[in-house]
């Protein structure tokens, strides 16, 4: 691509060039990694994708956040990524997924696919017996976790799954729920928790919390350093929690509810913990404000004529500082807007099975890799089809550092790092 004429390339100091690498989006990156090998080796390194998800978080409000869509079909599982703020105010879906979304899949044939968490950008994915992944979309790396060695022998197997952070100890944990029958009329339930930086899995002694119910598979939910469980052990409903730093367990106290609660479900809203009371007709969201104190839970919302059942409960996926509630409810998408009350069915997908609804989570870009420092580079995993703009086998390909300006502009996204460098040095 030709220079335009006038635009001369400055030669920067080092320090300068990564505080522009660092600010630019993930997609302009991943591209980036094959003007030259000092560039691909920064941007691939742990230590540049910590600091870039850093500073990204601090500007991120929510604009630049993604939506995965999952389901299962005869033909393998079948995964979407799309921009969330595009999905939620486009046209229709075939529009937005045009513009923004890439389609993936995966040839496992008829499994169960649940959306275990996301979090940093990586987003933990069960795929029947096939196992967990951990999975970044953004730079299409990927990572199969070792069994965990617990033993499915019969329907009354039931497992969860939690995936978060231990920032105290850099390490990025999945945590499994496994429950099974101690004789006709009793069950248990074994809690075991995976590292990625040992690549091991370890269980955790003494789970005091409930035997995890099909009905509730959903509800572990990962905040503040510690995930959290819902479910009725003694008679009545509780918050179980595991602190993934000092792997200790706790209870959070839940804020008051009426008389004909069916279901409780948590989940992750604004990056605080939050409570989804079911009454059947209607449906309370609650939101704790500053984490452990009870004091600081509030309603949100109270979404009238939710109209569950037990295949398609209302699942909330993301608030925004609005007031705008995106829902899913099977395969159907609608809208809550708090100020005025109203629902509004925004979108309808169809699923390529009839009997398997779409899998739902949100997540944020980054260049954070799904394995341990110590680990080398994996393969990308071919998930299907790759984005139509870049062809990703073809990182890092060229073997010296450019020597003309041509060689620099590979994408038009060099322009806008010019802007942001005279912005820097100004």
């Amino acid at each position: 691509m030709a220079l335009e004429e006038g635009i001369i390339l400055p030669i920067l100091p080092q320090e300068i060039i990564i505080e522009v690498l660092l600010r630019l989006p993930v997609k302009s990156l991943v591209k980036f990694r094959c003007v030259c090998k000092p560039w691909l080796s920064l941007i691939s390194s742990p230590q540049f994708a910590k600091t870039h998800l850093k500073i990204s978080s601090e500007k991120n409000k929510g604009e630049d956040d993604r939506l995965v869509l999952g389901c299962t079909s005869d033909y393998g599982v079948f995964i979407r990524s799309i921009n969330l703020d595009s999905f939620m105010h486009g046209n229709n879906f075939t529009d937005a997924a045009k513009v923004y979304g890439h389609e993936m899949y995966v040839n496992f044939l008829r499994v169960e696919l649940r959306m275990i968490g996301s979090c940093n950008g990586l987003i933990c994915i069960s795929v029947g017996s096939c196992g967990v992944f951990l999975w970044n979309p953004s730079i299409r790396k990927s990572k199969i976790l070792p069994p965990s060695g617990s033993e499915f022998r019969n329907y009354s197997n039931t497992v969860t799954y939690g995936f978060g952070y231990d920032e105290s100890n850099d390490d990025y944990k999945v945590v499994e729920n496994f429950g099974f029958a101690t004789d006709v009329y009793s069950h248990s339930a074994k809690l075991k928790i995976y590292s990625l930086r040992t690549n091991s899995w370890k269980e955790i002694e003494n789970w005091p919390g409930a035997y995890p119910s099909r009905r509730r598979a959903r509800t572990c939910a990962f905040v503040n350093g510690a995930f959290h469980w819902s479910g009725r052990p003694n008679g009545h409903w509780q918050i179980t929690s595991l602190n993934t730093e000092t792997e200790l367990y706790g209870e959070i106290s839940l804020p008051e509810y009426e008389i004909g609660l069916k279901d409780l479900t948590l989940g992750v809203l604004r990056k605080c913990l939050c409570v989804f009371y079911n009454y059947k007709t209607h449906l309370d969201v609650w939101m704790m404000k500053k984490y452990g104190v009870r004091e600081s839970w509030t309603k949100l919302v109270c979404i009238m004529d939710i109209q569950d059942n037990v295949y398609q409960a209302p699942v909330p996926l993301y608030a925004s500082e609005s007031g705008i509630i995106l829902m899913k409810y099977g395969s159907t998408f609608k809208l809550y807007n708090s100020a005025d009350k109203i629902t509004s069915t925004f979108l309808e997908i169809s699923s390529p099975d009839p009997q398997s609804d779409y899998k739902a989570i949100t997540y944020t870009e980054s260049l954070v890799l799904p394995n341990s420092d110590h680990e080398g580079n994996q393969q990308w995993w071919q998930w299907g089809t790759k984005d139509d703009d870049w062809d990703y086998q073809h990182l890092g390909s060229h073997s010296e550092l450019v020597d003309s300006a041509q060689q620099l502009y590979l994408t038009m996204d060099l322009m806008e790092m010019l802007k942001r460098i005279s912005i820097a040095i100004s």
